[in-house]
């Protein structure tokens, strides 16, 4: 598995922007989890309280009032990873690369057709939302209810098409390049800190609800957010190659028509700078001493904004249904509606902010094709000749030769969803249900609608036992389960997720953990 020495410049900027920006994987549809919602299916909008609702639905920091005391503290209060996508395809991975057996040839087209699909311009992606809770606080009364919490975010998405597949495990073939094939990728990476303060309060109250509910309310919450962009980039390369064969008339040919585009900020960006500035002066740098991460890129702020989240949550008792006041339904009753907006805002970037693009219709007529030396030399294998015969001066050459342009900031909108549940509480056993989608196809969001779905039983009214099921939106199928221990004055748990057959649609896996919460 090799690449041409002449893409390796194009590459290296690839990875090397990647890394700086704390790139560890790329998401799904975007929504906040937490240990209680990774294990009921990913939802939340009627049930997820306490400093976390301020990301859910800000309303429920009205709700469950009776279960604990006036004041949460959560330090280290919430971890999250949320990964997925049709690139994560775990079952062809083990199919094929965890055997032994030599990628090439025919193996190699059954395992990228399996992959990717036939078509070469067939893109296949990666996401992923993974946030950091290092400290929030909630204060509740039965009037209103405050909460504050900081989030640090990593968002990002990578792609890429079948005919890029097809350049990493095969190198330059020529049968397999002699018509242009696409060679496709993209990479955004956006890391950032929200500092969010949330007000809820009741705002209607009735008596009943038709009849089935009493003790109706209402709850309206908002939390703006201050936004703080840590660091962001970007890399997309469209572009097609095509390797024509040698005839009398003349050498084999290198044909790739590209076009790419980075953009940077901070550190990283005054690197490429400084590598394109020597370039034009009629220097020959490497591009690998000009791309060094420092802690500045992932430590320092780099522009601010501002960002809400909204929600509505009705709540009504039903403890009517006296039909059900045995066993685990045994105890309170509850019927929750509601309803949120959450992700409203755009974080800015604008320290150092520069584009970086290059536009190529690159042909190059150097390689003399010599059978004798492909079968002596390279056991028949076209690809890595061709590789050992192209000269690392093309790639800086050509794909180091790119434009640079002072920005004045980077805006990258959050991945606003529009999100309703509901949440069924009878006793010590529950039902929740989520819709959410986004507002635009944009990655790391889509229109696509998803759907929650989340029971619950709780073990001795202290050991929550949780299962779910999502479906829908970006991500494949996922199952989840969650557990831990719930006391009135301290909780710890813990909630996954998994797709059980990644061959179609690829996985989904995530994690979450509650952190040390404290109940005051």
């Amino acid at each position: 598995m090799t690449l041409s020495t002449t893409y390796t410049t194009a590459l290296a900027l690839v990875l090397a922007l990647l890394f700086t920006a704390g790139h560890q994987n790329s998401s799904a549809q975007s929504r906040h989890l937490t240990a209680q919602t990774a294990g009921l299916g990913g939802g939340g909008t009627a049930y997820q309280d306490l400093y976390h609702a301020n990301f859910v639905n800000p309303a429920n920091l009205m709700i469950n009032h009776s279960r604990r005391p006036a004041v949460t503290l959560g330090i280290a209060g919430g971890i999250y990873s949320n990964v997925g996508g049709n690139l994560v395809n775990i079952t062809t991975y083990n199919d094929y690369l965890t055997n032994g057996q030599v990628i090439d040839g025919a193996v190699a087209d059954d395992m990228l057709d399996q992959w990717f699909g036939t078509d070469h311009a067939s893109m296949r992606d990666f996401k992923a939302d993974v946030g950091v809770i290092p400290l929030g606080l909630s204060v509740r009364n039965k009037n209103w209810s405050v909460s504050a919490a900081s989030r640090v975010r990593v968002l990002g998405s990578s792609g890429y098409s079948r005919g890029f597949a097809d350049l990493v495990f095969k190198g330059l073939d020529s049968d397999q390049f002699r018509d242009a094939r696409r060679v496709d990728m993209y990479q955004e990476v956006l890391a950032f800190n929200e500092v969010s303060v949330g007000l809820a309060m009741t705002i209607l109250k009735s008596d009943s609800f038709f009849g089935f509910g009493e003790n109706v309310r209402l709850h309206a919450g908002v939390a703006p957010k201050l936004l703080m962009g840590i660091n962001y980039a970007q890399f997309s390369l469209d572009s097609s190659l095509q390797i024509r064969e040698a005839t009398a008339q003349q050498n084999a040919e290198l044909h790739h028509n590209f076009t790419y585009t980075l953009q940077a900020a901070g550190e990283i960006s005054d690197q490429l700078k400084e590598y394109n500035t020597l370039r034009q002066n009629g220097a020959d740098p490497d591009i690998s001493n000009f791309i060094e991460p420092t802690s500045e890129d992932f430590t320092t702020f780099k522009g601010s904004s501002f960002g809400v989240d909204l929600g509505l949550t009705l709540e009504m008792d039903i403890d009517k249904l006296s039909l059900f006041n045995i066993g685990l339904f045994n105890g309170e009753k509850k019927f929750r509606l509601g309803l949120s907006v959450t992700d409203i805002g755009t974080v800015t970037i604008d320290d150092r902010t520069r584009s970086f693009t290059a536009s190529e219709d690159f042909r190059w007529g150097g390689i003399q094709y010599d059978p004798q030396r492909i079968d002596e030399e390279f056991n028949g294998d076209e690809g890595k000749y061709f590789e050992s015969v192209l000269r690392d001066s093309v790639g800086n050459d050509i794909y180091g030769d790119f434009i640079t342009r002072d920005e004045t900031e980077i805006n990258r909108a959050l991945p606003t969803m529009i999100n309703a549940g509901t949440h069924l509480l009878l006793g010590k056993f529950s039902l929740m249900a989520d819709i959410g989608a986004g507002f635009t196809n944009n990655q790391p969001e889509t229109e696509t609608l998803s759907i929650s779905l989340g029971t619950e039983y709780r073990l001795l009214n202290r050991i929550p036992l949780r299962a779910g099921y999502k479906t829908g939106g970006l991500a494949p199928t996922t199952y989840h389960a969650g557990t831990g221990l719930e006391f009135r004055n301290f909780e710890f748990s813990v909630g996954v997720a998994s797709s059980t057959d990644s061959r179609t649609n690829g996985a989904g896996v995530g994690a979450a953990w509650s952190g040390l919460v404290i109940h005051l």
